[in-house]
């Protein structure tokens, strides 16, 4: 799941679920198709964003530091998701990477 944020949290315009084989090639395709991917890259760093400039490596890198500024800059995440039946659910947090604290209330 890719989400583009501000603090108002998550909108169906904000997020966006895809089938892919790791969080690398999600990053790859962001590089290779940055106008299908412009209004969260755009959203989310303050400069220009240069696709050219930075490896898929560096992108995750880039998007792990992004942070929700207001109304001005959007958090970008890449997050890899468990599809569960509605009898598996179970909502109690785990710590997982790239867990934040608020997570665990």
């Amino acid at each position: 799941m890719i989400t583009s944020l501000y603090d108002e949290g998550i909108s169906p315009n904000t997020f966006r679920v895809v089938e892919a084989e790791s969080k690398l090639a999600i990053a790859h395709h962001m590089l290779e198709h940055p106008q299908q991917w412009g209004y969260f890259l755009g959203r989310s760093f303050s400069e220009e964003f240069e696709s050219e400039a930075v490896t898929p490596e560096q992108l995750l890198d880039r998007i792990g530091r992004t942070h929700v500024d207001g109304d001005s800059v959007a958090q970008l995440r890449i997050s890899e998701v468990t599809v569960q039946s509605l009898s598996e659910v179970n909502t109690t947090p785990s710590f997982k990477s790239g867990a934040m604290f608020s997570d665990f209330g």
